[in-house]
């Protein structure tokens, strides 16, 4: 483990701040040979034990140094991320819908595919069936290329349409026998959920030769290496990826500028149970491994000199101002849970208000990079857009489609409030709060609008309800370049911390005051809304729309003065009946 130790403002001369840096070193080296590795069985597990206290969130330099010494106190981070200059990772860059994307060679093809931590498939578009985007995007992976150089088999299985390549018939589909050719094989349809828009595919089943192109070192001295494999399971797509009657105005053309997808989940995930990623994680002998992801170009906060990366087994502290937080263990024993990288979030927050309020105490989220956005069910973002400035083209509850809304400014300088989680409960003592700047979440597209990449996830009628099971929040990679993300394949947990700096890049000035009930409403916080009283609930009752009171419906003064007159008449009635059934006994009597 990599321990960064928190920066320190203070009004020093050159040389003694040098001998500080120095002294940081030394204590870096002192807690690298007497660290243990973190545990994983509960949450808010803190990696540096030495660092724990004190450093809440993030410091801000001194600005008195004029400038002189600023580079050295950089220069204790430098130190710390590379103590272990072999550790090894894969370099990731952004195509222009903001996805994250690696370089991989299949069949002696190097290629752009995006990096998903939700999918477990290796798919590349196939060139001469025009499946990439645009028309004529170079590299995009040939067949016949490929076939030419005897690395491509595919799988006969295609011809059967009784067998289909899905987490649940693995064991049927072997591969084992060939077709001649990928033009001698039949599509099969899937499809592929991303930001609450289903994609369609049609795919053909395959095995060939891959290589992933591992870095090490800095950037100054980088060193590269491939690691390579034969007969690795391959998707291949015959058709360009598209949504079905797809909407004009789409705010993100996903795939545009993709050669295809890499699929980092879990094996479980894949039909063949074998895939390119877990073969890397086998080799390498990866237990962890980090997302520490760079803001994308058109992103409106940008980290200087930051360099966008999947590192393989080491943390790196001293990317985030903070220590990492551990989340609980995922649960595990089914298809679904074991191959994602998932986690538990409680308390989610926004302008001081609690979104699950009165639903529950946390919420399942999906680290889900094969999209940018930060994907919210339907009901969690409602109720996030009544208290941001935010201007969506959609109302408040109606279906987004692929649209993305808009910061709304008053002044220039205005920023975005904060997100706020925890990844436990409640207790003594809290537990220490993440933070998501939503101004971290916004980008410009090619016409220069700013827009919010907070989508609303309504592709399922089911994600209109407030059931986790079918209405997860994901992270896409844009939400997970807010975070220092680690995911623990051991423990099955997931490290976070936060990159934003608070006081730079959030303000509550900016929330949507919270509304002023009056009369008998009732105020629902998450909403922001005032709830009228149920006088409907009640006979003969109605809503004043003035007041907001119940009041009684025109009809009572009438039917009470009816009732009146009939029970006047009715014991005038009974009186008469009274008296001539005395008098008719009287005569009997007689």
């Amino acid at each position: 483990n990599a321990f960064g130790t928190p920066h320190v403002c203070a009004h020093v001369s050159a040389l003694p701040l040098r001998m500080a840096v120095l002294g940081r070193f030394l204590l870096a080296v002192v807690v690298l040979a007497t660290a243990a590795p973190p545990g994983g069985v509960g949450g808010g597990h803190s990696l540096a034990a030495a660092a724990a206290a004190g450093n809440s969130g993030p410091t801000l330099l001194s600005e008195d140094n004029n400038g002189a010494d600023v580079e050295d106190l950089d220069l204790a981070d430098r130190i710390a991320s590379s103590l272990d200059k072999s550790t090894p990772f894969l370099e990731v860059s952004y195509n222009d819908a903001l996805q994250p994307m690696v370089d991989v060679n299949v069949g002696g093809q190097w290629l752009k595919l995006v990096f998903d931590a939700s999918s477990g498939n290796t798919i590349v578009f196939v060139e001469e069936y025009k499946a990439c985007e645009p028309s004529g995007f170079e590299p995009c992976y040939s067949y016949k290329e490929a076939e030419a150089n005897h690395t491509l088999k595919v799988c006969e299985e295609n011809n059967n349409m009784e067998i289909e390549c899905n987490t649940q018939a693995s064991s049927h589909y072997t591969c084992s026998s060939f077709l001649k050719s990928l033009a001698n094989a039949k599509p099969h349809p899937d499809a592929l959920i991303i930001d609450g828009l289903e994609y369609d595919q049609k795919s053909v089943e395959g095995v060939e030769d891959m290589t992933l192109r591992l870095v090490s070192g800095s950037q100054q001295d980088t060193q590269r290496r491939n690691v390579s494999w034969s007969g690795m399971p391959v998707r291949l797509l015959v058709e360009a990826m598209k949504i079905p009657s797809r909407p004009p105005w789409l705010s993100l053309d996903l795939f545009v500028g993709a050669s295809g997808i890499l699929g980092a989940s879990g094996p479980s995930l894949s039909c063949r149970k074998d895939t390119l990623w877990t073969a890397l994680l086998k080799k390498e002998n990866v237990t962890r491994f980090s997302m520490d992801f760079a803001p994308p170009p058109s992103a409106v906060v940008q980290d200087k000199g930051a360099r966008s990366r999947v590192v393989l087994n080491e943390i790196d502290e001293s990317r985030s101002l903070q220590d990492v937080i551990w989340s609980q263990p995922k649960q595990t024993g089914d298809l679904i849970n074991d191959g994602m990288h998932e986690f538990l979030m409680y308390r989610l927050e926004v302008c001081g208000v609690n979104l699950l309020y009165n639903t529950s105490s946390n919420w399942l989220v999906v680290i889900d990079t094969s999209g940018p956005c930060l994907s919210l069910p339907p009901f969690l973002f409602d109720r996030l857009m009544s208290r941001i400035p935010a201007e969506c083209p959609f109302g408040i509850g109606e279906r987004a489609q692929g649209r993305l809304c808009s910061p709304r400014r008053e002044m220039p300088h205005d920023k975005l409030p904060s997100l706020f989680f925890q990844l436990e409960d409640a207790g003594e003592p809290e537990p220490p709060r993440l933070w998501i700047p939503l101004e971290r979440l916004v980008f410009r597209n090619a016409s220069g609008q700013e827009l919010l990449c907070v989508s609303r996830d309504d592709s399922d009628p089911r994600r209109a309800t407030a059931d986790m099971m079918y209405s997860h929040i994901a992270f896409g990679s844009m939400a997970v370049s807010t975070l220092y993300t680690v995911v623990d394949l051991e423990n099955h947990t997931v490290g976070l911390a936060s990159k934003g700096d608070l006081v730079r890049e959030a303000s509550n000035s900016t929330c949507t005051p919270s509304r002023t009930c009056k009369g008998s409403q009732t105020y629902y916080p998450p909403q922001n809304v005032c709830e009228d009283p149920l006088c409907s609930a009640y006979m003969l009752m109605s809503l004043d729309d003035e007041t907001k009171t119940c009041k009684w419906s025109r009809l009572v003064p009438f039917c009470f003065g009816a009732t009146l007159v009939i029970l006047a008449a009715l014991d005038l009635l009974s009186h008469r009946l009274y008296k001539q059934a005395i008098e008719k006994a009287s005569e009997l009597n007689q």
